[in-house]
Formats: structure tokens, sequence, C-alpha cells
């Protein structure tokens, strides 16, 4: 250890923060009440980690004995003996407990991880928050991903900056971190997910930090103003965590409320003077000790709430949840005594630098390349080849079903059906509608017909979903433009997941629950509706605008949402030995979900010209319990959407539609 940092000054209140930071997130994670914005724990995170590295980087640069590899050989002695072994853990449980499938992905993650590069992989693969988190045991590890990715150029930055910058490090890092801010705020609207997960729309959090740790602001000496400004720091993150959900636009300016308050915070103890009062209540000893043990919790916390969520399919009960954070702090203590300090102390295990760089890079290769292998291998499914069957059957079809999907997201409404014939049909939906594509081409080739594929989601008019970055008013308004451009089309096919945008969450079973709400565009509505008001006058105004253009409308109520995927309900039932019929929906669950729906189709449907067709009268079995299997087929490729075999399994209820409609 350099002099440099036995100069630096400890300060139990940033552990203490630590604390704060730490249980924030995993009482997010745990569905705590109170803790809905807990996830803005990371970027206290940020903040902290900016702070102290930029003031031992520029100490050292200033004096003289800044040196790269002693700077990645402290960050090689901080991170990777507690990372290393939740990997390990991870790639075990997985082995035992995940289709193959998902062991794949756990592949890709447990390379992407090891690599330092896992925010870009989940960027890849969606949102942070989606329902399919509990498949990503190292989904937390996108933070720690981005600080590498960050600490890679920031030494060499702060060495330009000392060379050829004239020193001026605070005018540089305040530039960069301004640019930083900026490009997160638009990029929140442009594309959250890129925002969320990239470096340049997060550096500025660091930097805050790092500017803190310059020294330039005056410190504040009086108690008063430490008071003050710890006071409002405190209660910036409190207001963050307890306000914030999942439906909030983050980071972008957002994202300053956490940040500034626990700049805050640190800088009310920059100087000398004394501490405050809200510095005191972090530096007690528990609120200090769990800050020197936060790094473990944090990784450990997320592997241990996905396996048992995933396992249990359910809700976790309020024992399960105090055992999973006894668990988390009884791991986390030992990682700290046992793994991470011998790392660290002045004869550490592996002394030397060129051991400890060959021992890393040795541990990264071996650790990356089994998860290539994983990948390579397909999961490796001959591990449990009785209850990954299904799966392997749903996957030969799966193909198909992202053909459907891309076609309708990406192409300008193509043609389906049968080649060569007028088209006369129209369907126009979400990725419902895309799943439920296999049905509709083969009735159309049976009967002789061709048609266009139209997106919106839903389809409806007047109305954008606020909780995503399209316009999806717009989109609709240029769909139903292009529908009345084609008369010929005499029938237009509605499909979407009507009762997630009539209730403006998903399914009760899913976990974390998502908004979806809706905001009148056309100002004809009062904003204080429901979702399902809102509902309710854009899909009356759809009809009624279809109705007055000459078309027949179909109304296609949507399929039963299991609320979990079914590959995973039907793998962890067969290794378990359990059976999965409690889990699955009946129709009283699925009347309750969808009766603002039928309410909205049952005054539609005594319109002339309006059809109402309803998918469930097949995929319930005469106890009224959800259907998720035929003939060992798998009717659902997730948690809500059919798969084509799925699809083909209902197309039936088309048969009337096809024969008689088309007639008309």
């Amino acid at each position: 250890m350099s002099k440099i940092n036995k100069e630096l000054k400890y300060r139990a209140d940033i552990d203490g923060l630590r604390a704060m930071a730490v249980l924030a997130v995993i009482f997010f994670h745990l569905d705590i009440p109170g803790f809905s914005g807990g996830f803005v724990g990371v970027d206290v995170f940020f903040v902290i980690s900016g702070f102290l590295i930029t003031s031992i980087i520029h100490k050292e640069i200033e004096t003289g004995h800044f040196s790269v590899a002693r700077f990645y050989e402290r960050r090689i002695r901080r991170i990777f003996p507690a990372l290393f072994p939740v990997i390990a853990f991870t790639l075990i449980v997985g082995a035992l407990v995940f289709n193959f499938k998902t062991f794949k992905d756990l592949g890709q993650s447990i390379t992407a991880t090891t690599l330092f590069s896992s925010n870009i992989l989940f960027w890849f693969r969606g949102g942070y928050f989606a329902a399919s988190s509990l498949q990503k045991p190292l989904l937390h590890t996108w933070s720690l991903a981005v600080e590498e990715q960050f600490y890679i150029f920031f030494p060499l930055l702060l060495l330009f900056i000392s060379r050829y910058g004239k020193r001026k490090y605070f005018q540089w890092l305040l530039a960069i971190g301004i640019a930083s801010l900026l490009l997160s705020v638009i990029g929140v609207y442009r594309n959250q997910e890129a925002a969320f997960y990239w470096v340049p729309t997060r550096a500025w959090e660091l930097l805050v930090g790092s500017l803190l740790a310059l020294g330039i602001l005056p410190s504040p000496e009086s108690v008063a103003k430490r008071n003050l400004f710890s006071s409002i720091g405190l209660g910036l993150i409190v207001y963050s965590v307890i306000f914030y959900t999942e439906a909030t636009l983050f980071p972008g300016a957002n994202a300053l409320a956490p940040v500034m308050g626990a700049c805050l915070i640190i800088y009310s103890g920059m100087g000398g003077g004394g501490g405050s009062t809200v510095s005191r209540f972090l530096s007690v000893k528990p609120m200090v000790y769990i800050g020197l043990i936060s790094y473990s919790l944090y990784l450990w916390h997320w592997p241990l709430i996905a396996f048992s969520r995933y396992l249990l399919l359910r809700e976790l009960t309020s024992l399960e949840v105090f055992c999973i954070i006894l668990a988390t702090f009884v791991i986390s203590a030992f990682s700290l005594k046992f793994i991470e300090k011998p790392f660290r102390r002045k004869q550490p295990i592996t002394p030397t630098r060129k051991n400890l760089f060959l021992s890393a890079a040795t541990v990264m290769l071996i650790v990356s390349g089994i998860g290539v292998v994983i990948s390579i291998q397909n999961g490796m499914p001959y591990l449990h080849p009785e209850a990954n069957a299904g799966i392997k059957r749903l996957e030969e079809t799966d193909n198909e079903w992202f053909r459907n999907y891309h076609i309708l997201c990406d192409q300008k409404y193509p043609l389906i059906g049968k080649d060569g014939v007028v088209p006369s049909f129209i369907l126009w939906g979400d990725s419902h509608a895309a799943a439920l594509m296999p049905a509709i081409i083969d009735k159309a080739k049976q009967f002789g017909k061709s048609g266009f594929a139209v997106y919106g989601s839903p389809p409806v008019l007047g109305l954008d979903l606020i909780d995503t970055p399209q316009n999806e008013a717009l989109r609709n308004e240029e769909s139903f433009a292009f529908i009345k451009s084609h008369p010929e089309c005499k029938t237009v096919i509605l499909v979407a997941r009507w009762a997630m945008h009539a209730t403006g969450h998903e399914s009760q079973n899913e976990l974390p629950k998502i908004n979806h709400r809706f905001k009148d565009t056309r100002s004809e509505v009062k904003s204080n509706l429901s979702n399902s008001g809102l509902l309710e006058i854009g899909l009356f105004k759809v009809v009624e605008s279809l109705l007055g253009l000459g078309k027949n409308v179909v109304l296609v109520m949507d399929v039963p949402e299991i609320g979990f995927d079914v590959k995973d309900l039907l793998f962890v039932s067969r290794i378990k030995g359990k059976d999965y019929n409690k889990l699955l929906p009946n129709l009283i669950d699925y009347y309750k979900r969808n009766k603002d729906v039928e309410i909205i189709f049952s005054k539609l449907a005594i319109r002339k010209n309006v059809t109402t067709i309803y998918p469930d009268s097949m995929l319930f079995d005469k106890k009224g319990v959800a259907i998720i299997t035929h003939s060992k087929n798998m009717l659902y490729r997730d948690d809500d959407h059919l798969s084509s075999y799925g699809a083909r399994f209902i197309a039936p209820l088309f048969d009337g539609v096809f024969r008689d409609l088309f007639d008309k």
C-alpha cells in the first residue's frame, strides 16, 4: 500500500453511506414496501466510487507517485476475490436448475461478467426491470462493468490533463460530466435501455464524486452548513428511494436526486470542524460494518433472490425474505474475512504484482472460456434430457415465431397468406398478433386469401403509451391511414394484450410488475381517466372509424396469461417432481383479469359488422385450469405469447371469419 493511501483520511460516514445504498438495492429487489426506488443505490455507489478513487489517483499524480500498474493491481485485489466465487456459485446452481436455453444465456452472462462487459450484454437482452430478470442471476453485475470500463480510461484521462491539460482537472471533468449528463437526459427519451446501461450516460455520476475529490470547492466549516447540506442530501436519497418506481424515467434528470444527495452528504464531511448529525448516524458501528461488507452484499444478494424466486415460482414469503437477507449477510461476512481481506492485507495472497496479473488473467481466461463452452454447447441440454425434451420441441418452432415477430415489427405492412391473391384482410396488433400469425396465415392459405400485417401496440387511436420511447399514437395513426388507403381489404382483425393495457400492469404473478400507462394525445378525454377508461375510448374510436370505412371488424380477446415463463414452469416442476397445475391461472383468474376488456368487447359486439373471438374457449380444461401443453408440445413460448404450435391449436376459431366474413 502506498504512502499516499495511508495518508488519506478514513471517513466512517462514507461506509455508512455505502450501507444505505446497498440496503436500498437489496430491499428493492426483495419488493419490500417503501423501497420502490431502491435501485438508485447503485447511483450512490457510483458517486462514492468516483470520489474515493479520484482522491487516490489525483494525489498520487500530483506527488509523482502514480502508477497505472499499481492502480490496476488495487482494482484486481478489490474486485476479483469476491466476484469469482459468486460466478462459480451461479454456474453450479444454474447447471442444476436451469433449462438448456436459460443455461446457455447464463453461459454468455458468465463470459460477459468475467470480461466486465455484462452491461452491454444485458442491454442487448432487454430491460433491467423486465420479468425475465429472474433468469439472469448475474444481471446486477452491469454496474460493476460500467465502473471497470470507466476506470480503463479515467486514470489515463487524469494523466493526460496533468501533462497536456495544464492540470485543469476541474474544468476538464466538469465539461465531460456535463456532456455525459446531457447525453443521459436525451438518451432516456431516445433509448432508455441504452441510457441505463451505457458508460457515456452514466459517467457523469462517477465524475460528480471526482469533482468533489479535487478539493476545489470550499469546505463547509460551520456545523449549521454541514447539517443543512447533509440533511438535504439524505432527503434527496430517501425521496428517490421511496417515490421512484420502475416506471420512473431513469437515469436522465431523475438520477440527479440520488447523485446530488450522495454528493451533499460526502461534501458535508469534507474539511475540518467535525461532522454532522447525518454523518454521526452513518458512522455508527452497525452501519459502518454493513458498508464494509457492502460489495459482497451487492454481489451475493441478487443470485440468492433470483434463484429462490425462479425455483419457487411465486412471491417470497416474509420468512423467506428474512432468510435470504440473513444468508446474504452471513456469506458476505465470511467473504470479507476469509476471501477479500487476505488479498488486501500487508502480506497478501499472490504478493507480487506479476503473479497477481498472471493469476487474474488465467482465471479470467478459464471462467470466460467455460461460459463460451456452455454457449457453444447450446446450454448443454444433455444435462437434463427428459426435462429439456419439451423445450427442444419448442425451440424447433421458435424461429418461426421470431420470424413472424420481426416481419410484423420491422417490415412495412408485409403481405401474408396465399401468394398471388388480391389482399382482402388486415391483421393489426402488437406482439400477440405476431404470435397469432401462424393461425392467420394457415387459415388464409386454406381459404385462398391474403392480407397485410400492421403493427400497433395496441391498435387504438388517440392514445400513447407513456413508458415507451416510441410514439405509438403516431404509429397507429399511420397504420390507420394505410388501412384507409386499401378499400379492397374489407376485414380488419384487431389483436393485443388487452388486459395488460386495461389494467396498466402485467400479470400479478410476474416479477417485477411493469407499468403500462396511457395518455390522451387528442385532448378529447379527461386526463384523469383510468387505463381501462382510456382504452375503451381509444378502441371505440378505432372500431367506429373502421366501420365508417365499410370494414368488418374482428376483435380477438387475449389468451390467458400464465404469469410464468412456461419453459421454466415445466422444467422446474419436472426437476422438483411437483405438479405445476396449482400454479396455473384458472377461469376465475382470467375473468377477473379481463373484466374491463370484456365490458368493452360486449359494448362493441352489438355493433353491426363487429365479430368477437375468444381464444380462452380452447385454452382451459374441463376443470377451468389453463392448458399449457398439448400432445407434449408447449402452447406458449413464454409467459403470455402463444407458440407457433399454440397458435395453430386455436386456429379453428378463425374458420368462421375466413368462411363467412370474406363472402359478404
